[in-house]
């Protein structure tokens, strides 16, 4: 099947290429050829309906053959009889004479069942059906003359119209009516209403009318009134009309066949018999051949917009068909805008024709042409010019010419306006130019007013310095030059930049804040807000903060051009203020678990209700000159516990005061100074509180119980954005959260050697602790310091809250460090007893070196 199919495309090309002639191309019809069957043998007298086509078929001796899509060469019919012909298609439905009896008869087949029934079968003849819808006509003799038999298919009921018929060619049938070639006179067309049974004479001037065909209410037919064959057209609709004359040709124009608004016949005006078409939409007097060929054409029928013909090959024929592209040729129009002025003139032209065109030529009388619908066109010289319009589609083409219709007069200087966006803002301020007019000029040259320009119509420019800058554009046109210029029509300022300071960020309720405004650029305005609820306009403002706690300070500056905002997240931290002195107790040491610390200077202890504790789980409490419990050189305590509460006991108050960068080791206290030392449970975390600290909660009541937990690194909130730290992994909360300590703690983050080298050996002096500001959601820096020699990081800290270790990154100074003294630590590989060992082997070396080289030298 495949090489079948594609046998019949290359035979298909060939024969569109033999019925192109050149000799007879001209004007066709527009659009598509394609072959229906060009199988062996004959294949004559087509019938269409829709995408259905039937034919007589030369193959097995004669027979009907239909085909619902091109390219396969149709199937045959289910017929019996012999001499197979003249078929006619209506739907599903098929109906052809044939030979049954020795006589003809009418067959009628259903594509759709594949049942073939004869509707005849009598001695007496009956030949050339056609069927339309529910009902077929043909010849029939069964009187003992001819007459035209009327079949109902539904019903199986015959009427017979009572007439004299010419059978040259078929009777015609459309819904409604039949329509033939009486014998009376030289041959007139007459019609038959299926609806009341009326016959009416259509024709009768006296010359033959014959061949009709009827869509509808138009009949058409060939007519001999004027000598040679013409086709003529009648509308039942529209009697008044008359019989309307569609060709007017010399030559014979015959065998029409029309469907809707499409006529076809077979026509001999290029001198061999080509089919030809008309579009009634299109007008009558619009007839075009649809394949021009040297090779006869014959039989036409339309169906819709499809025409199907026999065309010759060779003493045989083919099928062929072709999908006609309905349409009218435009008529061309435009318009023009303005049509003078000065050169350089620039007239706008837009096409206005009907008709749909497709392609448009234009012809500017300058010289120039375009093939766009609308488009402007420049006049650079005087002069007048006469402009013309061809527009084209598939039916045709047409042309419009207007002489004279430009006049372009000498050059005139160009008016000339620009505007430039934005007019103003901060340097580096890039602007962009536009030359809004003239619309055409030869020349452009810009004056930015800082001593660059630019020679493009639009562009753009970068002010990279404050000041106030004309502008100036100078526009030549064919000679005529003009130059606009806009005085101050830029202004650059200086950038904003906000900023501030403040003479105090720490201190005790109530703290007064002096903020100084250290802005550049110039601001005019100033918006402070103090994280307290409390606002000022003032440029230098003194605010007091009456209550505990961290705030966040912003200040908005202006100048009428522009708003910067500086925030500082946590920038002032307020402590309680130190509870009054309360009365001492006196405290008698007893036999309880919890241990009672007495110095050596004294037998009893002052103690005051300040934060001073037990751990819940051991003995808490150490003094630096008894050594606690099991603390080994760091200060004792801990023994595993993570919280600690009053057990009754008390120390004085210690008299000295921490500084900001601890250097000490983290476990140690000075002479005579009651610490106390919780860890979290994993060990990795330790909080050192001397004696005599106090410690409220966010409500300013005492705080009796601290916690201390590592915390899990999922459950560490985020720094926000890329700023200047990465979290190194380790955290922990200290609680309550949010509570105020009087004086800092020792807050120590402890590793293992394992982990201190992947910490330490990554960063180094890098590390940094940070405390976690949840009003503010923000994280603060806290003074930190590096001990290597005992793998730790110590911070100190003024309140409970969550602590996390922090790198710093390379290249900034966001946190005060420090390092251990250089000195050896204990534990080190270079302190005394490891010094002493490596000695005593470098010794044992050289004595071993000696011996050898003795003996050696002795031959020994």
């Amino acid at each position: 099947m495949a090489e079948y199919n594609a046998l019949t495309i290359v035979c298909t090309v060939i024969a569109i290429g033999l019925l192109a002639s050149p000799a007879m191309a001209g004007e066709k019809a527009p659009g598509d050829l394609v072959s229906i069957c060009i199988d062996g043998g004959s294949q004559e007298h087509p019938d269409i309906d829709g995408n259905m086509v039937v034919w007589e078929d030369g193959r097995n001796g004669g027979s009907i053959y239909y085909l619902s899509s091109p390219g396969s060469g149709g199937q045959k019919v289910a017929g019996e009889g012999t001499g197979q012909r003249y078929p006619s298609v209506s739907g599903n439905y098929v109906v052809w004479e044939e030979n049954r009896n020795m006589s003809p008869d009418i067959c009628f087949f259903d594509v759709s069942s594949g049942v073939t029934t004869a509707l005849t079968d009598d001695p007496a003849d009956q030949w050339m059906p056609v069927v339309h819808g529910e009902h077929v006509v043909w010849y029939d003799a069964r009187n003992g003359s001819t007459d035209i038999c009327l079949y109902d298919i539904g019903t199986g009921s015959e009427t017979f119209l009572s007439c004299s018929p010419v059978t040259e060619w078929k009777p015609a049938l459309s819904e409604r009516y039949v329509v033939w070639e009486e014998s009376t006179g030289n041959g007139n067309i007459w019609l038959y209403d299926i609806l009341d049974g009326e016959r009416h004479q259509i024709t009768g001037n006296g010359a033959r009318q014959t061949y009709p065909a009827i869509s509808g209410s138009r009949i058409v037919w060939e007519d001999y009134r004027n000598g040679a064959p013409d086709i003529y057209l009648f509308d039942l609709d529209n009697p008044a009309a008359g019989e309307q004359r569609i060709t007017d040709d010399p030559t014979e124009q015959v065998s029409p066949a029309i469907d809707g608004d499409l006529i076809a016949w077979e026509d001999k005006r290029d001198g061999t018999w080509n089919v030809y078409i008309c579009d009634l939409v299109a007008g009558k007097d619009k007839q075009m051949p649809v394949v021009p060929s040297a090779t006869e054409q014959l039989y036409p029928a339309v169906s819709g917009d499809r025409v199907v013909w026999q065309n010759g090959r060779d003493g045989s024929s083919d099928i062929y068909a072709f999908t006609y592209f309905s349409g009218t040729t435009p008529v061309a129009a435009f318009s023009a805008d303005p049509t003078e002025g000065g050169a350089v003139l620039i007239v706008r032209f837009i096409d206005q024709s009907a008709g749909d065109p497709e392609s448009w030529e234009w012809d500017f009388g300058d010289g120039n042409t375009s093939t766009l619908q609308d488009l402007w066109h420049f006049y650079e010289g005087p002069g007048n010019y006469t402009v013309s319009l061809t527009v084209s589609n598939e039916f045709g083409s047409d042309t419009v010419t207007k002489s004279d219709l430009i006049h372009v007069g000498p050059p005139e200087p160009p008016d000339i306006s620009f505007r430039g966006v934005p007019l103003s803002g901060p340097a580096p301020l890039t602007v962009m130019f536009y030359g809004d007019s003239p619309n055409y000029a030869t020349a452009w040259l810009w004056d930015f007013g800082d001593g660059e320009g630019s020679v493009h119509r639009d562009t753009y420019h970068t002010y990279h310095h404050p000041g106030v800058y004309n502008v100036s554009l100078t526009c030549d046109n064919a000679g005529a030059s003009a130059t606009h210029m806009e005085h101050g029509y830029i202004t650059v300022f200086e950038r904003l930049e906000p900023s501030f300071s403040a003479d105090t960020r720490n201190g005790t309720a109530p703290l007064t804040v002096r903020f100084t405004d250290t802005s550049t650029g110039e601001p005019d305005t100033w918006s402070w807000k103090f994280g307290d609820g409390g606002t000022s306009s003032e440029q230098n403002p003194e605010h007091t903060y009456v209550s505990p706690g961290n705030y966040t300070v912003s200040l908005t500056i202006g100048n009428g051009f522009q708003n910067e905002t500086e925030v500082r997240h946590g920038h002032i931290r307020v402590h309680p203020a130190t509870p009054a002195p309360t009365p001492t107790v006196n405290i008698t040491p007893s036999a309880s678990p919890t241990v009672n610390v007495t110095p050596s200077a004294s037998p009893t202890v002052n103690a005051t209700p300040a934060v001073t504790a037990t751990q819940t789980s051991a003995p808490t409490q150490t003094s630096s000159g008894h050594g606690g419990g099991g603390g080994g050189g760091r200060g004792g305590g801990g023994g595993g516990g993570s919280s600690w509460s009053n057990p009754g006991w008390s120390t004085p108050p210690p008299t000295a005061t921490p500084t900001q960068t601890p250097t000490a080791a983290p476990s140690e206290a000075g002479p005579g100074e009651q610490v106390v030392r919780i860890t979290s449970s994993d060990g990795l975390v330790s909080l050192t509180i001397a004696g005599g600290i106090r410690a409220v909660n966010l409500s300013g009541a005492p705080v009796v119980t601290v916690t201390l937990e590592s915390i899990d690194p999922g459950d560490v909130p985020p720094l926000p954005g890329e700023g200047e730290y990465v979290f190194a992994g380790s955290a922990c909360i200290a609680g309550p959260e949010g509570a105020v300590i009087s004086s800092p703690a020792t807050l120590v983050f402890n590793f293992t050697e394992e982990q201190w080298n992947n910490v330490y050996d990554s960063v180094g002096k890098r590390l940094v602790v940070q405390c976690y500001n949840r009003s503010a959601d923000a994280w603060e820096v806290t003074a930190t310091a590096v001990h290597p020699g005992n793998r730790s990081i110590v911070a100190e800290v003024s309140n409970l809250s969550l602590y996390a270790l922090f790198v710093e990154a390379p290249g900034e100074s966001a946190a005060q460090m420090a390092m251990d003294d250089p000195d050896p630590q204990p534990g080190s590989i270079w302190d005394a007893g490891y010094i002493n060992l490596v000695s005593g082997l470098l010794a044992l070396i050289f004595l071993g070196a000696g011996v050898y080289l003795y003996f050696r030298k002795e031959g020994l």
